[in-house]
């Protein structure tokens, strides 16, 4: 009886273990409100839950209140920009630093701050300048420095549509005239909301489109991506953050994530592209964000069927 009794016990203080483990591997995820953000967070749930975490997502928060939630204990982990970070985060300028630098850089001034990033996807969605390819062969345009030339060869007379923030902001379109030694004649400058800019390129009403490096419309269009020679733009890749103390606790979360980062190409315009891609499949194809992450996850063999 004693015995069967004791069994009876040490059953009971394993499953108390096991609650305990379970609860102790809670994870919450947060995530900004647009396609790539929500489809990164539920990369990052997904292979987590196949690795054996409880994991709570929350979506839709703006870059200021994800930081907010982030330092303030509310969520453990996102996805933020290393360029975010740098300049938003940190209110400190962009000085010309390689995606690398900017990386080290605000990885080491977050540490005040108990906030870990972990190694990142070098996708850099960053602005761009870009062209359809037929115009871009045509004209012989591979960076901004060609379109420049081309530009003033025109007298300004090229076509341009951006965002709004993006023509007036003082770091927008002025600053990028200024360095690259440039300007588009005022009358063929066309502002709109960001997503509806874009939409004059896609009906040819401008030469010159604005897209952010990762959108989804580059792939469908086949746009070409002008290089950005000068170094006007910050660099903007994708980097888990983590709570230190979270990190303390599941030390493993390093190594998952790092799998999931792994998976996407380390040369810059590749991983630009597979995010593009990526992107596509919600924004064009019409996939849930949650059916386009395990595809991917799938087709890398970082969780199971």
């Amino acid at each position: 009886m004693v015995r069967k009794y004791m069994k009876y016990m040490v059953a009971l203080l394993l499953v108390g273990v096991l609650s305990f483990s379970v609860a102790a591997a809670s994870i919450h995820i947060g995530t900004k409100g647009f396609t790539e953000q929500i489809i990164a967070g539920e990369l990052m749930r997904l292979l987590l839950e196949d690795r054996g975490f409880d994991v709570e997502l929350s979506t839709g928060m703006s870059t200021t209140i994800l930081r907010e939630a982030l330092l303030g204990g509310d969520i453990d982990l996102c996805m933020e920009y290393t360029g975010t970070g740098w300049l938003t985060h940190a209110g400190m300028p962009y000085e010309g630093e390689s995606p690398t630098e900017m990386y080290e850089l605000i990885k080491e001034y977050d540490e005040d701050n108990d906030i870990v990033w972990l190694d990142p996807i070098w996708c850099n969605n960053t602005y761009t300048l870009a062209v359809e390819r037929e115009f871009a062969e045509e004209h012989d345009l591979a960076t901004i420095s060609d379109l420049a030339e081309f530009v003033k060869e025109r007298d300004g007379r090229v076509r341009i549509a951006v965002t709004i923030e993006f023509a007036t902001r003082p770091d927008g379109l002025s600053a990028l005239e200024d360095l690259y030694e440039f300007q588009f004649d005022p009358a063929y400058v066309t502002a709109a909301l960001a997503g509806v800019h874009l939409q004059f390129m896609i009906r040819g009403d401008v030469e010159v489109g604005n897209p952010f490096g990762t959108d989804p419309q580059i792939i469908e269009f086949d746009w070409v991506v002008l290089e950005d020679d000068r170094l006007f733009w910050p660099p903007y890749d994708l980097s888990p953050n983590v709570r230190a103390e979270v990190l303390e606790q599941h030390p493993e979360l390093a190594d998952i994530l790092g799998e999931l980062t792994g998976a996407f190409p380390e040369e810059a315009d590749a991983a630009q592209r597979r995010m593009a891609e990526l992107n596509a499949r919600v924004a064009i194809d019409g996939l849930e964000p949650v059916e386009a992450a395990r595809e991917f996850l799938l087709e890398h063999e970082l969780i199971d069927g």
